[in-house]
């Protein structure tokens, strides 16, 4: 018989990131032998209103530094929310996340921790060493897929991440009609990691073959939004850009797109792909992260950044065989990335770990 838990998910914030909407989508299944509860260590907060729609208790620790008295309130305050519950694992999410179910391990209770990095590159040295000093502390890491292996993870367990494929439209009949812009969707934080100013330089070589009837939806927020603002001014592009900032709901912007574009320079597994893929919508992604091990020429494109521009003319002039594409990947992830199996895995690992 199945042991009732208690899991508490420890994210860096409640932004609108994939990590974010992966704890949100692990939070809300639902399990007569678990409760869930969900911490955010800042006060960065976007998606709450989704959480609370679904009855999942969240907390947020307001902490601004681990080096400041922010740190000890905001444990001190996790201490008392969970210290009545048996059988606890954390599941620590991003660098900060783990380190703070480390913190509390050391300081109060020692309590299993379960740990999701969400990329497949730290840029840090010293976060790497910290994370192989910390492996005695962590029961298990959770990686997507072999490539992911990392000599300052532990005891790694492959379980990718995972949407709800019943939420998202894959019935959608996708026409392009010339007589209308080809809508390319990116879809993503506007940070180095996901490369949004390489748009420029697409749309620009786009128009430079003649190809002017092309919008981008820029669906995402972060610090290089200005930057990216002043760059679509000065080049000009106003009319193919709509920059959309955070949006809570993707699906009508999912439904709306032709093309999921992905430049990425590093990343984990991208949630934005497999809602693109539960949408049978087609991609256009550079191969890095875990992209590789799920996303071939058969099933999207995958292709360097260099060559990007030249990928997104070829899904234009090519669109029935993108199309043709997006429904092979969806029949072959449906049952591997749909968040009901993702979160039986995850289940599996909590239960090992107590």
């Amino acid at each position: 018989m199945q042991k009732p838990i208690t899991i508490v998910h420890i994210s860096s914030s409640l932004g609108g990131g994939g990590a974010e909407q992966m704890v949100f989508q692990l939070a809300k299944q639902s399990n007569p032998n678990t409760k869930t509860i969900v911490i955010s260590i800042s006060e960065l907060n976007t998606l709450e209103e989704k959480f609370i729609q679904e009855n999942i208790e969240v907390h947020f620790l307001n902490i601004t530094s681990f080096r400041n008295s922010t740190l000890t309130k905001g444990l001190n305050q996790l201490h008392q929310i969970i210290k009545d519950y048996e059988n606890v694992v954390f599941h620590c999410h991003q660098y900060h996340g783990g380190l703070l179910g480390i913190i509390y391990r050391l300081k109060y209770k020692k309590i299993p921790i379960a740990y999701t990095m969400h990329t497949n590159k730290v840029a840090s040295i010293g976060r790497r060493w910290l994370l192989f000093l910390t492996k005695p502390f962590r029961k298990k890491d959770i990686i997507f897929s072999e490539n992911s292996k990392k000599w300052y993870l532990k005891n790694s367990v492959v379980i990718p991440n995972g949407v709800d494929f019943n939420t998202f439209n894959s019935e959608k009949e996708r026409v392009f009609n010339s007589s209308k812009p080809f809508v390319f969707l990116f879809l993503g934080r506007l940070n180095t990691p996901k490369n949004p100013l390489s748009l420029i330089t697409f749309a620009n070589q786009l128009k430079e073959k003649e190809l002017h009837n092309f919008v981008i939806h820029v669906v995402g927020d972060g610090y290089m939004r200005q930057e990216l603002e002043e760059a679509i001014a000065a080049n000009q592009l106003e009319n193919n850009f709509i920059l959309f900032g955070f949006k809570n709901d993707i699906k009508s912007v999912i439904d709306n797109a032709h093309c999921l574009i992905l430049p990425s320079l590093w990343e984990g597994m991208p949630v934005a792909i497999i809602e693109a893929a539960a949408s049978k919508l087609p991609v256009i992604a550079t191969p890095v992260g875990s992209i590789p091990d799920f996303l071939n020429q058969s099933n999207a494109i995958v292709c360097d950044v260099n060559s990007f521009s030249k990928q997104m003319i070829s899904v234009i002039e090519n669109y029935d065989i993108a199309k043709e594409k997006s429904q092979t990947l969806y029949q072959e992830i449906k049952s591997i990335f749909n968040i009901d199996s993702v979160y039986i895995e995850h289940l599996k690992v909590y239960q090992s770990i107590l």
